[in-house]
């Protein structure tokens, strides 16, 4: 099964954010741990690591658009589910 990527709650307050940057395009190979996108609230901007290895696919999350907090942004396919 996909593993789903959410826009992650960041700061105490956070009901939506916005995705300044993807590092990884759709289609692209990812490892445990790389950096995908950055989010913005009104306090900070974070990193946000993949949470499994694979391909990343149906790239939701839209950077720049305010994404509820928990929205799927995007899912990353095992190799043998790809």
């Amino acid at each position: 099964m996909p593993t789903e990527v959410i826009l992650p709650k960041v700061d105490m307050d956070m009901a939506t954010g916005q995705i300044s940057r993807w590092f990884a395009e759709e289609g692209a190979r990812v490892k445990k741990g790389d950096v995908l996108f950055e989010i913005e609230t009104d306090k900070a901007a974070m990193e946000i690591d993949a949470p499994a290895s694979g391909t990343l696919r149906n790239v939701t999350g839209k950077e720049r658009v305010d994404i509820p907090v928990g929205e799927p942004v995007a899912w990353i396919y095992a190799d043998d589910e790809v």
